[in-house]
């Protein structure tokens, strides 16, 4: 088996902060899948969520892609929005004002141990709790931190989630599947709605493969360098993926809406 930058291991928060600063000027042009699942949450939230709303709160706020979705399509009072990585604040406060905001806060650190504003209507995650370890105690704080009857919607990837890597490596970001997070969640939460599928993305070579992993940051958790060997074996072992479009990676996203007991 070849190795690669992934591996199944604790989440090192410091890795994962360093490698999304490095993915966040390329993530917006690369992050097709995350856009649609961005897309597809706000969609489903429309359905259950009301339009107006005087406070919410969006955990792993990256780069906006959800941001702008939310604010485009959901009117508040006070918005926050966390993350890792303190320099994507500037572009989060530049939707906020786009959408006429009235007021927006930035918390920098870690979603699994920041203080979470309360009594908030909505929280929000995208693409976040795939590196939440403690899923027990996030859906609590989630809870606590809601007025009665608040709303969570929350995307995140499912087991299957690059499948061609785990294949050929053995190795992969330990994904918690759908069904995990919606048990922890119902604890806490009535779960409304959600949906899961299957999506692949074509490239022109295993390179652009690897590349489009590291422009988008999800090769955040393991410090392994690729010796030359490793990386020709990986290239040559992707030829058994290949079709007539190109080489897949598959990406297994899910979306979910829940309100609180």
């Amino acid at each position: 088996m070849v190795e690669t930058e992934i591996d199944q291991q604790k989440i090192n928060k410091d890795l994962l902060q360093k490698r999304f600063r490095c993915a966040s000027k390329t993530y917006n042009s690369h992050a097709t899948v995350q856009k649609q699942m961005a897309s597809c949450l706000v969609k489903m939230a429309s359905k259950y969520i009301p339009n107006e709303q005087e406070s919410m709160t969006e955990l792993g706020c990256g780069t906006g892609l959800l941001s702008q979705q939310i604010l485009d399509n959901f009117t508040t009072k006070k918005y926050t929005a966390n993350d890792l990585v303190a320099e994507v604040e500037e572009n989060i406060v530049d939707i906020a004002t786009q959408t006429q905001t009235l007021f927006f806060n930035f918390i920098q650190g870690d979603a699994e141990n920041i203080s979470i504003p309360w009594q908030q209507n909505v929280i929000w995650s995208g693409a976040t709790i795939q590196w939440i370890q403690d899923l027990d105690s996030f859906f609590l704080r989630l809870s606590s931190a809601l007025n009665q009857q608040g709303f969570v919607a929350i995307s995140s990837f499912d087991i299957d989630n690059f499948s061609e890597i785990k294949t050929l490596t053995g190795k992969g970001i330990n994904y918690k599947s759908m069904e995990e997070v919606l048990q922890f969640a119902s604890l806490y939460f009535q779960v409304l709605d959600y949906k899961a599928w299957h999506q692949q993305l074509w490239f022109n070579t295993p390179r652009d493969v690897l590349k489009h992993m590291r422009f988008t940051g999800v090769n955040a958790i393991s410090k392994t360098r690729w010796s030359k060997s490793n990386l020709e074996n990986f290239i040559n072992s992707y030829e058994m993926f290949k079709q007539d479009e190109g080489y897949p990676l598959t990406y297994n996203p899910f979306v979910f809406i829940l309100q609180k007991k």
